[in-house]
């Protein structure tokens, strides 16, 4: 056993290409050791600006023992009446140079098949790396690639050196106009460091000893070490960023920390204005003090050494300072005009072609947001002038300076409309849900903390969602240019937390479209194309990803989708209650009742997800079937059973815990069983067998008021 070392020499990667290389590295090594046959004990991957490396610790000497397998004719066909060979099985006997007598008989999932199973050829592990590697390099898939010489080979940068060892022996290949070798280089273009690597085992040593910090994971650490060390000396904390440490950690090899400061005039902008200005486009980690505020300073890596770093800090700061004087412009300019100046151009900016402008979008958001508002409880509403004032507002920061011309601040988009509220008097409440409606941004982020801005963030996704979609835009594969999974994933999230149904809203998304595309136009669209549905199919699937992220089981999740999946908080209530009734034998039998009286009904007779008083009414004043015309008592009592159970359902006023529900819908179980021990449904006549089947089907939509429990697996912890 020996270990193997893969090291790919490129000019300076862009640092968001490097994680997912080694990424995509190390499972198409995987992938390659496990169908060449070839052994090993770990598979490590890394990456840094210039090289891409893989090491792999034990990796047998030569392929471990294989067998393939080759089928001929069926067994069925391979002999005749007599028992003697067909020419089919002499054929390929001879194809495979040997007699039918040595023929195996194979069985497959066809059926039994004559065969030949061949050893395979235990290559040795340098010949078969010698034949995959340029294929495993070349592979690697990048956002752009570029040619560098004259074969015309694709990747994201030129290569410049190969270092490919197995033990001592170096595993020969060319790639392109590059050789594999033993020597790695530290930084070329430079200094022209370089080193010979005698073993693939001493590997990191050897990248150690020139300087560079080959572990991904290990630079990032340094990084955040050595600025917290440097902002702890001042009795400062760094402002928290992990995806820009991370993204430092790949513009490295060697981080090398700098600090530096500017004029503490800028500190008059809003805090995130400067966060954004150090870390964009210059990668400047900020810090703050005792007391949260921003101090004038900051910090910086370079890779490696440098001559001069006081020139390097000067410099630095030069380029900062021309940022921040571009931010302190946008923001004296922006609240001049103040933010109803802002608010007053939206409707010279396009939302998307053919759907209006921003203008026409915030009237549309604030119809929604009263909508979602109408849900809520009466002692939990938003107050109408506060969210009306904030759905008009809310967008006008993307008429303001700081967005429309800053690039580097787009991201501040609620943020910065919210400081320019507080700047311009409107009322903190105002602000607040200004700068919260984008929230989520992303699965991880948390929720607006303010109820306007929950509401008002939903509103805003349920219009863009409902919009383009009626624009044609829907996600398609991995096509998704509106961002519209993540939106919907936010909406759901904030519908679950505001506790409101999604189905109503979404109509009224659609149809508030009204203005823009006209009656006709919209009808054409929303109804008969069946957009509106697409929509609403689409935020279901929304709904089913966000309980199966939350470790719901599939047959759960598919079970409460069936009935309540346009109420992602109930559905998610119901799902948790239902695992966890999982494997008590009480509800197991009664998932088998309720399974019973599904089968056989016809599918278009079984109910789910239907308005309580319709169940009720079903069975309590039923119009579907005649109790008198019941034979059996095991009929009557099973309706008495169920009319029972309406009572004590109603008598919680439909908002009773569906796991108490559950509990007391477990008692029906019995009855259920003596009805069909007793009663055959399918009786020879018509009139007494349809009415039957309409008693079921009412008796059906009580368990399909709270979910499809066909759907449910009756015993184990399913996983898909």
């Amino acid at each position: 056993m020996s270990d193997f070392i893969l090291e790919v020499g490129v000019e300076n990667l862009p640092a968001s290409y490097v994680p997912p290389a080694i990424a995509q590295l190390e499972t198409d090594a995987a992938a390659l050791f496990a169908r060449t046959r070839l052994v090993y004990e770990s598979i490590y991957t890394t990456g840094t600006p210039r090289r891409l490396a893989l090491l792999v610790r034990a990796l047998a000497p030569r392929q471990s023992e294989g067998e393939e397998v080759v089928t001929g004719p069926p067994a069925s066909r391979a002999f005749g009446e007599d028992g003697g060979p067909t020419p089919a099985a002499e054929g390929f006997a001879r194809a495979q140079g040997t007699t039918v007598e040595k023929l195996d008989r194979i069985a497959t999932p066809r059926g039994e098949y004559l065969g030949v199973r061949k050893k395979l050829e235990r290559r040795a592990t340098p010949a078969v790396l010698r034949d995959e590697l340029p294929a495993l390099v070349m592979g690697l898939k990048f956002p752009k690639t570029m040619k560098w010489e004259p074969s015309g080979a694709r990747f994201a940068r030129p290569l410049r050196w190969i270092v490919a060892l197995y033990g001592r022996d170096i595993v020969r290949f060319r790639i392109a106009d590059v050789e594999s070798g033993r020597v790695t280089h530290a930084r070329p273009w430079m200094r022209g460091e370089s080193a010979s690597i005698a073993d693939a085992s001493r590997y990191p040593a050897v990248v150690k000893k020139l300087g560079i910090v080959l572990d991904h994971r290990a630079r990032a650490q340094r990084i955040a070490d050595e600025a917290g060390r440097a902002a702890a000396a001042k009795e400062w904390k760094l402002v928290e960023d992990a995806d820009l440490v991370t993204e430092l950690s790949f513009m490295s090899e060697d981080p090398r920390l700098l600090a530096g400061a500017f004029d503490t005039r800028y500190l008059d902008l809003p805090q995130e204005v400067i966060v954004v200005a150090m870390r964009s486009h210059q990668r400047y980690l900020a810090a703050t003090d005792r007391r949260g505020r921003l101090v004038p300073h900051f910090f910086t890596f370079t890779d490696g050494p440098v001559l001069g770093p006081a020139e390097v800090v000067r410099g630095n700061e030069r380029v900062l300072r021309a940022r921040l004087e571009d931010a302190e412009f946008y923001w004296h300019e922006d609240v001049k005009r103040g933010i109803t100046g802002l608010a007053d151009e939206l409707d010279r900016i396009v939302f998307i072609e053919g759907l209006g402008t921003i203008g026409e979008k915030w009237r549309r958001v604030l119809e929604v947001a009263r909508a979602v508002n109408a849900q809520l409880p009466l002692n939990a509403k938003v107050d109408d002038t506060t969210l009306a004032r904030a759905a008009q507002l809310a967008k006008a920061d993307l008429a303001s300076a700081m967005i429309r011309d800053g690039k580097e601040f787009t991201s501040l988009q609620g943020v910065i409309g919210s400081h320019y509220a507080r700047a311009s008097g409107e009322p903190e409440a105002v602000a607040v849900a200004i700068g919260e409606h984008y929230a989520p941004r992303a699965a991880t982020d948390a929720l607006p903390a303010s109820l306007a801005g929950r509401v008002l963030a939903l509103a805003d996704r349920l219009d863009t969602l409902a919009g383009c979609f009626l624009a044609g835009m829907k996600p398609t594969g991995s096509q998704d240019p509106y961002a519209l999974r993540r939106g919907g994933n936010g909406a759901v999230r904030l519908a679950a937390e505001l506790g409101v149904s999604l189905e109503r809203l979404i109509d009224v998304a659609g149809k508030a479209y009204a203005p823009v595309l006209g009656a006709d136009d919209l009808y054409e669209r929303w109804t008969k194309k069946r957009t509106g549905a697409d929509v609403a199919d689409f935020v279901r699937a929304r709904v089913e990803a966000f309980l199966k992220d939350a470790g719901i089981p599939y047959d759960v999740a598919d079970a409460v989708l069936a009935a309540a999946w346009e109420r992602p908080r109930v559905a998610m209530a119901r799902a948790q209650d239902l695992v966890r009734l999982r494997g008590d034998a009480r509800f197991e039998r009664l998932i088998t009742g309720v399974k019973r009286v599904g089968n056989i009904l016809p599918k278009e007779r079984r109910r789910t997800g239907a308005d309580w008083a319709e169940v009720r009414g079903h069975l309590t004043e039923p119009s579907t079937f005649t109790a008198a015309r019941f034979e059996d008592p095991a009929e009557h009592a099973l309706l008495d059973a169920l009319q029972a159970m309406v009572r004590e359902i109603d008598a919680g006023k439909d908002s009773k815990p569906f796991g108490q529900v559950l509990t007391s819908l477990s008692g029906l179980a019995t009855p259920i069983d003596t009805y069909f021990d007793k009663v055959l449904v399918n009786s020879a006549d018509p009139a007494v067998r349809d009415n039957r089947l309409a008693f079921l089907a009412a008796a059906y939509s009580l368990f399909g008021r709270f979910a499809d429990f066909q759907k449910l697996v009756e015993t184990g912890s399913p996983s898909r």
